[in-house]
């Protein structure tokens, strides 16, 4: 009775770890890239989130309701980094700053997570955006958030426009 061995040589055993270890270069920086992708992706229909929320409250109270970057998700820092975080709060007077008892913080957000930066621009004018009691936005020009994470490559920075009406449009546009 012959006895059979079963197993791999030592070159069968090479060969495969080799053909691994190429499969792993190559799918390694795909997932970092597409990681990064999803960071951005999510830190950008969080913002949009965050205005639909402010437009509809603002019709649904017939008021003025505002977003604006903050830091301590209480009120509103004054900067154009939204990576920070932001909130939405009713804003009666309309001074883009929470006033207590009158303004009512509606919700608050934390800034993306991984290295993603959010910056909104042009400097002066968007470090908040207010939607009167008809959910349009009270600005005089389009603000554009750009965000994007450290080390972005190609057409992997996402650029959120919200126009005078107060619609917002989402494209990809070249990292910097």
């Amino acid at each position: 009775m012959t006895k059979t061995q079963h197993g791999f040589t030592l070159p069968e055993l090479l060969t495969a770890v080799a053909i691994v270890a190429i499969l792993a270069g190559i799918a390694i920086p795909t997932l970092r890239q597409f990681s990064a992708n999803s960071r951005t992706t999510a830190a950008n229909n969080s913002l949009v989130s965050a205005l639909a929320l402010a437009r509809s409250e603002a019709l649904r109270r017939s008021m003025p309701v505002t977003v604006c970057a903050s830091n301590d998700s209480a009120t509103c820092a004054g900067s154009t980094d939204w990576s920070i975080g932001w909130i939405a709060f009713t804003d009666v007077n309309g001074n883009a700053a929470v006033d207590a008892p009158n303004d009512q913080l509606l919700q608050a957000w934390n800034g993306p997570s991984g290295n993603v930066s959010m910056t909104s621009s042009p400097p002066n004018a968007a470090k908040f955006l207010t939607y009167n009691a008809r959910g349009m936005a009270n600005l005089g020009a389009k603000i554009t958030f750009n965000t994007w994470v450290a080390g972005c490559t190609g057409m992997n920075r996402t650029q959120l426009v919200v126009t005078v009406g107060g619609s917002p449009q989402n494209t990809h546009i070249a990292c910097p």
